[in-house]
């Protein structure tokens, strides 16, 4: 069995709600999504297939106890599921995180160690918000995450929307992430961000938030 694989590599996590986590991270090849700032653009085409056995071998070596598998958009792997369960089948493994953007759903992943993080992509990115898949996601899956790349009001107001009008289906906490663009210094959207999120009492007081910066970019690491 193969899978198509951008790049290997240890670092922290650097977003979300693990942030500063030492991390082995398997990154897919290959995204039909297309954000406008999509901050991996090289993985969309630069990528090999790999045998996932190869992949568990190099796990093993690592010697990292959690894994991330990010892209790309991961979910259009058709092995994907078979990389996750071979991963899950290892005693020194305590977390997989998988990273999407949500726009496809898929109900083959579930496994006790996995952890699903979606991130569907706000106004800003430039594509269609795919509030259906995320439904389906978080109403088939138990360990589901929700992470929101926010700029400006315009992506805040969508979150909030989504959120109010699913908040059955939502039951961890919500991350809003700053979101990077090349024409504005990032220390100054987290700023902004930050502002827009907490002036809103409403909305931080009916769910349970954090905002959490890219940290690895703050701090210079892959």
């Amino acid at each position: 069995m193969k899978i198509g694989i951008s790049e290997l590599f240890v670092s922290i996590q650097g977003e979300g709600i693990d942030v500063g986590s030492p991390s082995f991270f398997i990154r897919t090849a290959g995204c039909s999504i297309g954000c406008k700032y999509c901050d991996t653009k090289y993985s969309w085409k630069n990528g090999n297939f790999w045998n996932i056995d190869d992949i568990i071998k190099i796990a093993i070596e690592k010697k990292v106890p959690e894994i991330v598998i990010t892209g790309g958009e991961p979910v259009e792997e058709e092995n994907l599921n078979i990389l996750i369960r071979e991963l899950s089948k290892l005693q020194s493994i305590r977390k997989i995180t998988l990273e999407t953007c949500g726009h496809i759903f898929r109900d083959d992943l579930e496994d006790k160690k996995l952890k699903i993080v979606l991130s569907p992509k706000t106004p800003t990115m430039g594509v269609d918000f795919p509030e259906n898949e995320l439904k389906k996601f978080l109403s088939a899956y138990s360990n589901v995450l929700l992470k929101f790349a926010v700029f400006n009001e315009k992506d805040f107001a969508l979150v909030k929307n989504f959120v109010y009008k699913n908040r059955n289906l939502i039951k961890n906490v919500i991350v809003i992430q700053p979101l990077e663009v090349p024409f504005e210094d990032y220390l100054k959207t987290c700023q902004k961000v930050v502002n827009l999120v907490i002036s809103d009492r409403d909305f931080i007081n009916s769910f349970e938030v954090k905002i959490i910066p890219q940290v690895h970019k703050l701090i210079g690491l892959k």
